[in-house]
């Protein structure tokens, strides 16, 4: 299997540890390491998946599917027979206001789970329970392979623990902490004991006839329950440095990153009381478009070094791109300046995003 070292250790027999211990207490301590849920992924759960995975098999090479490591889920009685999967969720739900704009002081937004570096502070976590597997049971830690956010399809192995379930909008909901969270694992060299367990019992549809977040998206790319169309949507389109449209544009809003509009209006994320830990990486809510706008490249880098924005598969152009069309769509004419030292960018996505912006703001100005 992709990314599993060889290096098995050897249990600790003078404590009796079996694979089936080994997994127990792994879920054990990544709940002590702060993890608000923590789960095994179980083979039997992946079958369905993989079934329908092989009848897709030309999809998966499509973006954004391409390079990811499916075989985690097309083979999962290879991988059980020498490997572990633990899954965990960390919690992002923040309370602080959305929008901190103020007349004249138009900002760009950043989605919650953007706002922190949620992706770094569960690998930390996930180092604590690696360490602590080490010197309970020896097993190298070096042995176990750490991923967030990875190239590892994570949304489908947290369906496959039995704690969660896909809602119509290609999210994963899970008891408590709806959708609004962070999946985060480890692959651990001990075989996967499922013989004689019963098959956990799997979520009710969680949905039923609700369809809010297909009504609430701004460009309709939830085209059918649980399908999503990623040419269509705001959050994939939001780190990749690509020329909008002019309609794209049009409703994106106020976002610097991120969109959240289908889950702000799911009910399963109304009422939620399990709030994100405190983590590195703050960002916030959200960013002065006059300030981000005024920075030049490496001032713009080193804004975001060290935070979830920073990370490679998010292009500063991108960002760069995102917060032009924010400025268009403030409708405040003093951004103009700001808004046209970027007409002669490099990228051809920030040219397009200034001169639409510019056109944007021109009209307020004559109004």
């Amino acid at each position: 299997m992709p990314g599993v070292r060889r290096e098995q250790g050897r249990l600790r027999e003078d404590l009796g540890l079996s694979p089936s211990s080994v997994n127990g207490r792994a879920v054990e301590l990544a709940r002590e390491a702060g993890f608000h849920r923590a789960a095994i992924v179980d083979p039997r759960l992946l079958t369905p998946w993989a079934d329908r995975l092989r009848s897709r098999a030309a999809d998966l090479d499509r973006a954004p599917l391409r390079g990811l490591e499916w075989r985690w889920v097309t083979e999962p009685f290879t991988w059980a027979e020498s490997s572990t999967i633990l899954i965990c969720c960390l919690s992002c739900l923040r309370t602080e206001a959305d929008d901190s704009s103020e007349p004249g002081e138009p900002h760009a937004l950043v989605a919650p789970f953007a706002r922190a570096h949620y992706y770094r502070a569960a690998i930390a976590m996930l180092r604590v329970v690696a360490a602590r597997l080490e010197r309970e049971s020896g097993i190298p830690r070096s042995s176990i392979r750490l991923f967030s956010n990875s190239r590892i399809p994570e949304k489908p192995l947290l369906a496959a623990t039995g704690i969660a379930a896909y809602g119509k909008n290609g999210c994963v909901l899970v008891s408590g902490l709806g959708s609004l969270f962070v999946i985060a694992g480890a692959v651990i060299p001990v075989r996967t004991e499922v013989e004689g367990r019963p098959l956990p019992l799997l979520p009710a549809d969680p949905c039923g006839s609700c369809q809010r977040c297909r009504s609430a998206c701004p460009v309709g790319a939830i085209e059918q329950p649980y399908v999503v169309r990623h040419d269509l949507c705001l959050q994939a389109k939001a780190g990749s440095a690509e020329v909008l449209s002019e309609e794209t544009m049009e409703l994106w809003g106020a976002r610097l990153y991120g969109c959240q509009d289908c889950q702000t209006v799911c009910p399963h994320n109304s009422g939620l009381k399990e709030a994100a830990p405190p983590s590195t990486g703050e960002i916030g809510p959200d960013i002065s478009l006059r300030a981000f706008l005024a920075e030049d490249n490496g001032q713009r880098k080193l804004r975001f070094r060290g935070t979830a924005l920073g990370m490679s598969w998010v292009a500063g152009d991108a960002l760069l791109r995102n917060a032009l069309v924010a400025a268009g769509n403030s409708r405040d004419a003093s951004l103009l300046g700001h808004v046209e030292r970027h007409l002669a960018d490099g990228s051809a996505a920030v040219r397009a995003a200034a001169r639409w912006a510019r056109e944007k703001l021109r009209e307020s100005y004559l109004r």
